[in-house]
């Protein structure tokens, strides 16, 4: 604890009077705004640089980004405000067993790597959707567009409200003003530059996001080893959300499924310029998940500690709101503005990608076939309507996202609810991909009914039984698999 001492210093004793948290100010609000505007200038860097003329310029970027920048940008999007709030408080009230998870999501990569991610290539799709056309037929494709964009505004409404938590403590707002400040700002840096634009900056907010988190692992110190750090557990009761073989097994079909049926996350694999450096980006994506899972259950388990040692009576009651109350009022001013600045990184990198994705496959997978667009050689005037009409999409995703936040503020566990959410409809995704990639069987009919049957069977699985959320995706995949594959 010297280094809390050291750094806390000039902000009064360690354990004198208990404080209550305070909003940004000073040092603070022009760190913030300068990165701010440091977003806004690498924004407009790359609109001047790169003309979206037609809906797959906006939403692919080319095709001609590095490698490592795509890694980065889905590192972004996995990590959300959910991971840095979230994973924090579940190792405040718990253990780091929570990191099981990443061995089945290692495994995922490279299975989406080796067949998602060249299939989608191979076929020169834009939403990944269209595959599921070419395959079965035009109803499967506008069906699982319909369950992605359902899923994915559930699951980033989630992770819009975990920055939110942040956002109203640091600004001294209400819980609604600060989703709708964070969906307003996401939504302007969208806007400018398509998908090129967010990769790049979500570059830079993963660089904001690792300093602002190792400051604070450095102030708290790191933790020793003890029941608090706890990483296995060989238990298989299925009932038990983070053990092994839920890792393992469960979270494998999860991340095959969010890897690669996912729009959020694979439209930035396609934006690589072939198949292989798409597939080194999401392998090593998977990898660099390690040390940040263990970097976030570290801050959880050092607020603990802290605590422990600092009883303060001002204290909040639920887990989630510790991190946000520790860094307003325990970390001096500037640290306070730089810590504010890598949430804020997170939940505006889930948020813009999100967003693309989200408008994207209303565009490709909805607007065209419906408006007889279907063939990519569209001429430019109908290409710049539909430029126009994403960013229309994006106004009306947004509007989608804020309301869904809002109402979250009524859950105490936050990372549980956003990563289990997306686990009720994965598995009717992943079960028509499977079919379509590595069987010959499979039609427009039975596809059809095979995601509406293994989004029904999980849910009377969530409402008759207490199976832990990382099974669902599995069971959902199961039932969806053996219908589609029925003809």
């Amino acid at each position: 604890m010297i280094l809390v001492d050291t750094l806390l210093w000039a902000r009064g004793p360690q354990r004198g009077p208990s404080k209550k948290a305070r909003v940004l100010r000073g040092p603070d609000l022009v760190l913030l705004l300068t990165y701010f505007g440091l977003m806004g200038v690498v924004s407009w860097w790359v609109s001047s640089r790169h003309q979206n003329n037609s809906a797959e310029d906006f939403l692919l970027g080319h095709r001609d980004l590095p490698w490592w920048a795509v890694m980065l940008s889905i590192l972004g999007s996995e990590i959300s405000a959910l991971t840095f709030v979230g994973v924090p408080a579940s190792a405040y009230t718990g253990n780091w067993t929570y990191l099981q998870l990443v061995t089945g999501a290692i495994l995922a990569r490279i299975i989406v790597g080796r067949y998602f991610v060249k299939a989608f290539y191979q076929h020169r799709v834009t939403s990944i959707y269209e595959f599921l056309q070419l395959r079965f037929g035009p109803r499967t494709r506008t069906l699982a567009a319909l369950v992605f964009l359902v899923t994915r505004i559930l699951m980033s409404g989630v992770r819009l409200y975990a920055g939110a938590i942040l956002a109203k403590v640091a600004l001294g707002v209400s819980t609604p003003i600060a989703v709708m400040l964070i969906a307003g700002l996401g939504l302007l840096y969208t806007l400018s530059g398509g998908i090129t634009a967010v990769i790049w900056i979500e570059v830079l907010q993963v660089a904001v996001m690792f300093l602002g988190s190792l400051v604070v692992l450095s102030v708290l110190g790191l933790p020793q080893l003890s029941a608090k750090t706890q990483i296995l557990d060989w238990r298989s009761d299925p009932t038990l959300e983070f053990t092994f073989w839920s890792g393992l097994i469960g979270n494998a079909f999860a991340c095959v499924a969010i890897f690669g049926t996912d729009y959020d996350m694979v439209q930035r694999m396609l934006t690589a310029k072939d198949s292989a450096r798409s597939q080194l980006a999401v392998v090593v994506s998977g990898l660099a998940n390690v040390p940040v899972s263990l970097l976030f259950l570290a801050i959880g388990t050092g607020l603990y500690n802290y605590y422990q040692l600092s009883p303060d009576p001002n204290l909040p009651s639920q887990a989630k709101d510790i991190f946000p109350f520790f860094i307003f009022t325990r970390l001096p001013m500037g640290v306070a503005g730089l810590v504010t600045a890598a949430v804020l990184s997170v939940v505006l990198s889930s948020f813009q990608s999100a967003l693309n994705a989200l408008a994207g496959s209303f565009v490709i997978d909805l607007y065209r076939p419906w408006a007889g667009r279907v063939e990519k050689s569209a001429s430019d005037a109908d290409g710049k309507d539909e430029v126009s009409l994403l960013k229309g999409a994006m106004l009306a995703c947004t509007i989608c996202l804020v309301a869904t936040a809002i109402p979250c503020e009524q859950f105490s566990k936050i990372l549980n609810v956003g990563l289990e959410v997306g686990t009720y409809f994965y598995g009717s995704l992943l079960a028509v991909f499977t079919v379509g990639l590595f069987t010959a069987r499979g039609n427009d009919n039975s596809c059809v009914l095979a995601m509406v049957a293994s989004i029904v069977s999980v849910l009377l699985l969530k409402a008759t039984t207490h199976l832990a959320f990382p099974w669902f995706v599995c069971c959902g995949w199961l039932v969806g698999f053996v219908v589609a594959g029925s003809a």
